[in-house]
């Protein structure tokens, strides 16, 4: 009987950290909204794992480096409420297809995006995704869920190995993750429309690239590429100017040669 009190006990234990977990997933995105933006560039500051100076690229090519500031200054800012948030954008060795936002505003996108990436506005499309990302406190929000959901995972059961932790915790921000990814598709669109920029670039790039995430859609965080193409072919029929012409586009894509 004792045995059989002790399993009950240890379920109950369980059941009560995935419970309270998953309140930490529901309830701390919203609330993690409203850390103060000082606070999180703090943050950045402490905690630093950003990429080493050694493999962020542009400073043997400044000619380069500053026509990525001149694409980056098309988008953001474009309002006072942009300007509250400052941004860094860096070009960073390496051949992953990939671009991702960080903690205080920090966003980096790899040397194989911008070899894979066809035009300007292709590379704009998918800054502006990140720049959402950014501005819509995402990067904070993931940070502080995934912090304090794992610790109270890991409070009621410190032996059930980090593989399975991290998988319970994938499985209760899911939903979460998908709703980030989606505004910030969607509110990158906008960002495009009103800077007059083409957003069949970020079409484009979506409807050659390879999937992302799990083999499985259910399990993905990330949009399929085509949903994201589709939602792209909605923003049509304004009126836009070129972000750069090719030569200068090309200087661009050397940034990191």
């Amino acid at each position: 009987m004792r045995r059989v009190g002790s399993k009950l006990a240890g379920l109950a234990w369980i059941a009560a950290g995935i419970s309270l977990a998953a309140l930490c997933a529901v309830r701390l995105p919203q609330l993690a909204k409203h850390v103060p933006w000082t606070a999180e560039r703090w943050f950045a500051r402490v905690l630093g794992g950003g990429p080493s100076p050694q493999v962020r690229c542009g400073t043997a090519r400044p000619e380069a480096a500053a026509l990525l500031q001149q694409l980056v200054r098309r988008i953001y800012p474009l309002n006072a409420e942009d300007a509250e948030l400052p941004i860094t954008v860096d070009v960073i060795h390496g051949d992953t297809v990939n671009a991702f936002a960080s903690l205080g505003g920090q966003i980096y996108v790899f040397d194989g995006l911008l070899k894979q990436a066809d035009t300007p506005d292709e590379l704009a499309g998918i800054l502006a995704h990140e720049i959402e990302h950014v501005k819509h406190r995402h990067v904070i929000q993931d940070a502080v869920v995934s912090l304090l959901t794992l610790r109270a995972l890991s409070s009621v059961s410190p032996s059930a190995g980090q593989v399975g932790k991290q998988v319970t915790y994938r499985l209760l921000t899911l939903s979460f993750n998908r709703e980030q990814e989606a505004e910030a598709d969607e509110k990158g669109l906008e960002r495009l429309r009103a800077a007059s920029i083409d957003a069949q670039g970020f079409r484009d790039f979506f409807l050659r690239a390879k999937p992302a995430g799990s083999p499985f859609q259910v399990l993905s965080s990330h949009p399929d590429n085509g949903a994201r193409a589709e939602l792209a072919s909605h923003f049509r029929g304004y009126p836009t100017t070129p972000v750069m012409g090719m030569a200068e586009w090309r200087e661009l894509k050397m940034i990191c040669h």
